[in-house]
C-alpha cells in the first residue's frame, strides 16, 4: 500500500494505538500532523525515522479539536486523512460516576470525534477523496466486561453509530469512514487492568489467540482501511480482538 503524499491528522497519536498508525502511514509516505497533549517526543521518534511530521498541541477534555483541523490544513495545504484515536475512561459504577466524569468522557471519546470529522471533510469532500478512521472498541459491544465501565462503553458504542451515519453522508463524496474495535491491548489507558494480575490472566485464558494485543496488532488493518484499496469499505467497525468475543 502507498500512501504517498497523502496528508493524515492523527488525533491521539503520540502513543499507544495511534502513535502505530500513524507511524505505518508515514512509512507509507504519508505526511504526518500528530496532535495531543505531548506530542513532541513522538513527532521526534518518527523523524528520526525521515518522516515528514509536524506537532500540534490538543488537550480535548477543554480545547477544541477543529483548530487542529485546520492548522494541518494551513501547514500542509490539504487533508486527506483523519485518524481519531483519543480516548479517555474512567473505571466506576456507574452509581459512584458524577456528571461531569459522564460528561468529560463523553467529551474525549464522542463529541470531539463528531467535531473533528465536521472539520476535516469539507476539505476532502473537494477532492471526492478522503479517510476517516476512529479507534472504538469491543467494550461498544459487550458493555464491559472484568470492569465497570458502561460510559465508556456507552461513548464507544455512540462513536459505531457516528461512524454509520457519516459513512452514509459522505461516501457519494468520496470519504470512507469506518472505526477499528481493538480489544484488549496493551497501552497507558489499560494499565490498570495489566498491572491486575487475576483480572489480567483471566482476560488472557479468554483470549484464542493467547495474549493481549500490542498497538503494533493494529498498525496494518489501521493503516489499510485510510488507504486507496479500502475504497469499498465504509461504514463499518472492524473487530481486532485475537477472538475475545468468540465467547
Amino acid at each position: 500500500m502507498s500512501m504517498q503524499g497523502k496528508i493524515a491528522l492523527v488525533a491521539g497519536g503520540s502513543r499507544g494505538i495511534g502513535f502505530a498508525i500513524a507511524e505505518r502511514l508515514g512509512a507509507q509516505g504519508a505526511r504526518l500532523c500528530i496532535a495531543s497533549r505531548n506530542p513532541e517526543e513522538a513527532t521526534e521518534r518518527l523523524r528520526s525515522q525521515g518522516l515528514d511530521v509536524i506537532a500540534l498541541s490538543l488537550d480535548l477534555a477543554d480545547q477544541d479539536p477543529r483548530a487542529v483541523v485546520d492548522a494541518t490544513v494551513d501547514h500542509f495545504a490539504g487533508l486527506d486523512v483523519l485518524v481519531y484515536s483519543s480516548g479517555t475512561n474512567i473505571r466506576k459504577p456507574i452509581l459512584e460516576l458524577s456528571l461531569e466524569q459522564w460528561r468529560l468522557i463523553h467529551r474525549v471519546n464522542l463529541e470531539s470525534a463528531f467535531l473533528s470529522a465536521q472539520a476535516a471533510a469539507p476539505h476532502m469532500l473537494g477532492g471526492h477523496w478522503g479517510r476517516m478512521l476512529f479507534i472504538a472498541s469491543i467494550a461498544g459491544f459487550h458493555g464491559g466486561a472484568v470492569l465497570p465501565i458502561t460510559a465508556y462503553s456507552a461513548s464507544k458504542a455512540g462513536l459505531n453509530g457516528l461512524v454509520r451515519g457519516l459513512a452514509k453522508e459522505w461516501a457519494p463524496g468520496g470519504i470512507r469512514v469506518n472505526a477499528l474495535s481493538p480489544g484488549f491491548t496493551r497501552t497507558e489507558l489499560t494499565e490498570p487492568v495489566q498491572n491486575h494480575p487475576e483480572l489480567s490472566e483471566s482476560i488472557d485464558a479468554r483470549i484464542p489467540v493467547g495474549r493481549w494485543a500490542e498497538p503494533g496488532d493494529m498498525a496494518g488493518i489501521g493503516a489499510f482501511l485510510c488507504s486507496e484499496e479500502a475504497d469499498y469499505i465504509t461504514g463499518q467497525s472492524i473487530i481486532v480482538d485475537g477472538g475475545y468475543l468468540l465467547f
